[in-house]
């Protein structure tokens, strides 16, 4: 199988739902946050809207929680833009493991994916500036047989 077919059916080994377990560390606040839901990928015109749901807990708070992304599909991964159409950082397939970069403003994002589709990834995300200093691990897990 050539390069480019491997490449293409590995992108759509994201499309699907997924069980998604994150906790985050809020260091400013001192404060453990955790967040159950699922994400869905849905493939439109070999674009990948992404949305995800769930529910985000601490000690005493207790929150719906929601986000969209749209994933482009180019040769060799996606670009990741927000759901307003900004971009967010690129993605590629064939690094498993790989750092990824973004600045908003004042705010610096640093993630780290750590991909093994079909069946799982984790993103990990360490998130500073002026007045936010956290730090995320989510855990995707591919809902097999839906």
């Amino acid at each position: 199988m050539d390069k480019i077919r491997q490449l293409m059916i590995r992108h759509a080994d994201i499309i699907g739902e997924w069980v998604i377990n994150r906790s985050i560390r809020d260091i400013i606040n001192k404060k453990e946050f955790k967040l159950s839901g699922n994400g869905i990928f849905t493939n439109k015109n070999n674009i990948f809207h992404y949305k995800e749901t769930g529910l985000l807990t601490s000690d005493k708070f207790e929150s719906k929680a929601h986000q969209e992304y749209t994933w482009i599909i180019k040769p060799n991964g996606w670009i990741i833009n927000f759901s307003d159409g900004n971009h967010f950082h690129d993605l590629e397939l064939e690094n498993t493991e790989q750092e990824v970069y973004h600045e908003c403003g004042n705010d610096i994002y640093k993630g780290m994916f750590l991909l093994n589709l079909p069946r799982n990834f984790e993103v990990m995300w360490e998130v500073s500036g002026p007045r936010k200093n956290y730090k995320s691990h989510t855990y995707y897990n591919k809902e097999i047989g839906r």
